[in-house]
């Protein structure tokens, strides 16, 4: 099933227009495709030079439930280098196209991630991510929403990831009502360049 029509065809080349702008202007890449039968997500997002500051974006197409597009910003740092605990804290702005009765919304979403490099058991890694937004800070027909996903990673080479993990991306509406727009788990591979 192709991307649906009233999706804004505008999202998708400034999503385009992004990572080319990220790609020349950052010093530091991850590129991260993660996938099931029904949906596909794609995250990239670049380091700005003699800065902390990372900047991003991405996309989730679920072939039933709809799309989510998203520009992230955010800091990311060792908690403590002997652990291999990384945490990265930020914000990400959605625009979210739900099926569930043409729901269509934007928000600014707070959150995070924590990253664990298991040291006794080399190439070995946990991932977990959440993002939320409050009613205060989802606009249109989104009331709330938050995106959940927790993820288990193997690194094959210095700079490629592959990993096991689950998504979830959840929606209230404005009549209260409940939906998620991805559930379930999913396989990818993260490059980092």
């Amino acid at each position: 099933m192709p991307f649906k029509t009233r999706s804004p065809k505008i999202l998708s080349s400034l999503f385009g227009l992004t990572v080319l702008a990220l790609a020349g202007a950052s010093q530091a890449h991850t590129l991260d495709l993660g996938i099931n039968n029904d949906a596909v997500a794609l995250d990239y997002s670049g380091q700005l030079p003699k800065s902390e500051l990372n900047l991003g974006g991405g996309f989730l197409h679920h072939k039933d439930n709809g799309d989510a597009y998203y520009a992230s910003l955010f800091v990311a740092d060792s908690v403590n280098k002997e652990t291999g605990l990384l945490a990265g804290l930020g914000t990400r702005f959605y625009f979210l196209d739900a099926d569930e009765d043409s729901t269509e919304g934007k928000g600014l979403a707070l959150g995070g991630f924590l990253n664990w490099d298991i040291p006794s058991v080399p190439n070995l890694g946990l991932r977990g991510d959440l993002y939320y937004a409050p009613d205060v800070l989802s606009f249109d027909d989104i009331e709330n929403f938050a995106d959940v996903s927790a993820r288990v990673q193997y690194r094959v080479i210095e700079q490629a990831w592959l990993y096991l993990g689950y998504r979830r991306i959840m929606l209230e509406d404005e009549q209260s009502r409940d939906f998620n727009l991805e559930e379930g788990g999913f396989v990818g591979m993260l490059i980092w360049f």
